[in-house]
Parts: structure tokens; sequence; C-alpha cells
């Protein structure tokens, strides 16, 4: 079956929006830790994760979530279109 352009820019927009939306947990502590003063930054990604799920609920954890996942669509979109036409180019061209 052969995707259009318009299925491939979709699916990759909507891969890294899904990409952002489970990894954005993850990266809301590891961003409060880089932002932190504090020079202890060795061991405090977990405590920094507990803390902001227990002070300000696990939703907290989604924080900038909406302009993340806004950028990544047409961040990944093109990215996705561009590998798979050099993909295709260099199948066509490289090893016919």
């Amino acid at each position: 079956h052969k995707y259009c352009n318009l299925h491939r820019l979709d699916s990759g927009g909507f891969a890294g929006m899904l990409g952002w939306t489970a990894a954005m947990p993850f990266d809301v502590p590891k961003t409060n830790v880089q932002a932190s003063w504090n020079s202890r930054v060795v061991g405090s990604y977990f405590p920094e994760l507990i803390r902001i799920a227990k002070e300000r609920g696990p939703l907290a954890l989604y924080t900038g979530l909406i302009p993340t996942v806004l950028r990544a669509f047409p961040a990944n979109a093109a990215l996705f279109l561009g590998v798979e036409m050099g993909k295709k180019v260099f199948d066509r061209f490289v090893w016919p």
C-alpha cells in the first residue's frame, strides 16, 4: 500500500505529539532540576518528580504540554516526511 505525503505528514505529526505526551512527565522534573540554582544536580531528579506530584498533583507533570504538542506536530511531520522522501531517493538512486 502506497501512502501519499499527507499520510506521512499526519503520521509524523501525531507520532511526535504522542511521544511528547508520554515523555512530558519525565521532562518537567528534568527542566526544574536544570533551572534550579541549587548546585547539587546529581540525585535530585526523582525527589523533584515526587515533590511535583505531591505538592501540585500528578497533572502538574504535564505542565506545558499544549505548547509542546503544538510545536511537535509540524516539527515531527516535516521530519517524518523528509526521512521517508530521503529514503525513497536513496533506494532509487543509491541501491536500486
